[in-house]
């Protein structure tokens, strides 16, 4: 009884011990994972809000040439025909005001010349906006509007007339176009975001009771110096409320933060920076209570934690009898006893020799199957890299999608991969496939081998479908490709011709090169596995593989030379009726 209760006991805190690291590897990962996925999140956010604010940042630069404008800083402009052009402007450029001043900073024109906050007449030769546009450079600027008291980015540009400053064109944005922006964290869980400047006051926030309060108090601005640049007109110094602590699973720090009815919420962020305001976009991500991830991923663990102890004790207690019948055997003769062991030596090295030999073929295998995928991703990683750099990024975006195909095709091929090892042949689903769409998907593999290598590809197909598992049947495809490609590295040309062809109920592929064929007393055995010609390396399997592919399909794969020289492989299939 007592060793039961020990052996529970003991049992229960190794449960306890793997759960726990269970559970700080799964929460590790899922916020190592979510806090990455937020850095790439703020960053596509912060380049969305600047291009936004760039398509207004030219706009008085262009529109200080206007004739009307420049007539309007010389006195000699219709007033009435003024405002409304400016109205116009405004309107179709989604702006909220456009207002044009004098050298003074006194407000001649403006485009909400009707509503009763007008700003004809106002100065606004305090704002830095018009203190920079007036020195004759054009600036954008955020703050609080004096007549309207909302916030805004403001984008200024001198108006030249007779070689001289004679006024500033001003177009302002207001800030309410962004926080209703349907786009803005459109495929959020929750997230929130502030953006701020160097005085720490948020000035853009999609939850109301953020807005102009501090973030925390600034290192670089008192409080006075903020309220002199009158960004802000009179605000009160209000410091949002928010305290930081590390997080205890990982290595990232938690924002404290209120929200209504005295609710605090723990969120963990990322930040990038708006370098056309030199402001900063931080976006908020709650950190839940509760578990990251389904609770399933425990239960599994303490079952596969039960089962691999029931076999650890039924291991042990069967080790134990065992040594018990040693012990017995010992008093038989001493030749029965010598040769006993030496046969229970020889099963177990013939034990040991057929499992490394079945993980040497599967490790082979894989490792032969998806080095063209693999080879492919580099080459268009690098041609991507250089489109980003030359600008080109709706072509970056395709070769993009197409590491996304080669990727899912590397995961497809090593779940193949592992049944490779199987003596007996398992069950599989053939349907009809468009032959043209194996050969192009195999071409995306072997294509930049083929531009690399300077070879000729010629192809005469004929349309129709085959009764294959696609990605099987792309796999003998890149192998041949790939084969013919290796066989013409010494020639000079190098020539790879595909054909299809219908022969009564087959279609026939046959794939042949240039280069200087086979050995004919390598023909009959280049299809056994571990028989290659590529003495550096080459192991033997590809073609062995592609060739049990084929028998699963009801197929043949042969090889031969041709009389012009160069090898040939013929790939014969059936032809789907249907």
């Amino acid at each position: 009884m007592k060793r039961v209760s020990v052996f529970i006991l003991l049992y229960l805190i190794g449960l306890s011990l793997v759960l726990f690291v269970l559970h700080y590897q799964l929460t590790l990962s899922f916020h190592q994972n979510s806090q990455q996925q937020a850095q790439v999140e703020v960053e596509s956010l912060s380049q969305y809000i600047n291009s936004r604010l760039a398509r207004f940042q030219n706009i008085p630069g262009l529109l200080a040439s206007n004739y009307m404008i420049r007539q309007g800083v010389g006195g000699n402009a219709d007033q009435e025909g003024l405002n409304h052009l400016l109205l116009e402007i405004g309107q179709s450029a989604g702006a909220d005001d456009v207002y044009l001043m004098d050298p003074e900073g006194t407000v001649l024109a403006a485009s909400n010349y009707q509503q009763p906050q007008s700003f004809i007449g106002s100065n606004f030769a305090f704002r830095p906006y018009f203190q920079q546009a007036v020195q004759g450079r054009e600036n954008a600027y955020y703050a609080l509007g004096q007549r309207s008291q909302e916030r805004g980015f403001f984008f200024s540009a001198p108006v030249v007339l007779d070689g001289q400053i004679q006024g500033v064109i001003t177009v302002k944005v207001a800030v309410s176009l962004f926080e209703q922006d349907t786009e803005l964290l459109s495929g959020s869980q929750g997230e929130s975001f502030i953006l701020y400047g160097l005085d720490r006051v948020i000035f853009m926030s999609n939850k109301a009771s953020w807005r102009l309060k501090q973030w925390r108090e600034s290192e670089r601005y008192s409080w006075q110096q903020i309220a002199q640049s009158q960004r802000y007109l009179d605000l009160e110094q209000d410091i949002l409320v928010n305290q930081r602590f590390q997080a205890p699973w990982y290595d990232s720090e938690i924002w404290q933060l209120p929200l209504p009815q005295n609710i605090r919420q723990n969120y963990f962020y990322a930040q990038a920076n708006i370098p056309l305001m030199d402001l900063t976009l931080v976006l908020l991500l709650p950190d839940k209570p509760g578990l990251d991830y389904p609770v399933s991923y425990l239960i599994l663990a303490a079952l596969a934690y039960s089962v691999l102890l029931a076999l650890v004790i039924h291991l042990y207690r069967h080790q134990a009898g065992y040594n018990q019948l040693l012990y017995t055997r010992n008093s038989l003769e001493k030749e029965v006893s010598t040769r006993s062991k030496e046969l229970a030596k020889a099963q177990d090295a013939l034990i040991r020799a057929a499992k490394l030999a079945t993980i040497g073929q599967l490790s082979a295998s894989i490792n032969h199957e998806i080095n063209q995928p693999l080879s492919a991703m580099s080459t268009y990683l690098v041609s991507s890299r250089r489109m980003i750099d030359k600008g080109m990024y709706d072509q970056a975006k395709e070769n993009l999608y197409t590491l996304e195909s080669l990727v899912h095709r590397v995961h497809k091929i090593v779940a193949q991969l592992k049944q490779f090892s199987r003596l007996e042949q398992q069950e599989q689903s053939l349907k009809p496939v468009p032959l043209q769409q194996c050969i192009d998907n195999a071409l995306v593999i072997v294509g930049p081998e083929i531009k690399k290598r300077h070879v000729e590809l010629q192809m005469d197909l004929v349309d129709t479908e085959v009764r294959v598992e696609a990605l099987k049947f792309e796999q003998v495809l890149v192998n041949l490709l790939s084969n013919a490609i290796d066989a013409m590295e010494t020639v000079e040309h190098k020539r790879l011709t595909l054909v299809a062809q219908i022969s009564d109920q087959d279609v026939v592929v046959t794939i042949s090169d240039t280069g200087p064929g086979l050995d004919l007393l390598q023909i009959d055995t280049i299809f056994e596995p571990f028989f290659t010609t590529k003495s550096e390396h080459g192991l033997g399997l590809g073609l062995s593989i592609a060739r049990n592919i084929m028998l699963s399909f009801d197929g043949e794969l042969s090889a031969a030379n041709q009389d012009t020289g160069g090898a040939i492989f013929t790939v014969r299939l059936k032809r789907d009726q249907n």
